[in-house]
């Protein structure tokens, strides 16, 4: 559940795009927030910048990936927002 603006549990991505192919935002968890960028390259391969723990870098690398292979499967640009929450991660 998310009240305010920090999860009660879990945790929340959010991520907006800046040009040309990259996310920035942030990975909140009950306890601490981490900046994050994402950049994405041609082949929809996705490289995480974060100081987060290491499996929080890779869920957001997944997400990304995801929403980058629909994109182009679809002929569409990326999303201009990704927001998720994961109750079961922290």
């Amino acid at each position: 559940m998310i009240a305010s603006g920090r999860p009660t549990a879990g945790l929340r991505l959010r991520l907006v795009l800046r040009l040309p192919r990259s996310y920035e935002g942030t990975v909140t968890t009950p306890s601490a927030e981490w900046d994050v960028r994402a950049e994405v390259d041609d082949e929809g391969e996705v490289t995480v910048h974060t100081t987060a723990r290491a499996e929080l870098a890779d869920y957001t690398r997944r997400v990304v990936r995801i929403a980058a292979r629909h994109a182009r499967d679809e002929g569409m640009p990326l999303p201009r927002m990704i927001q998720r929450w994961r109750a079961d991660q922290a």
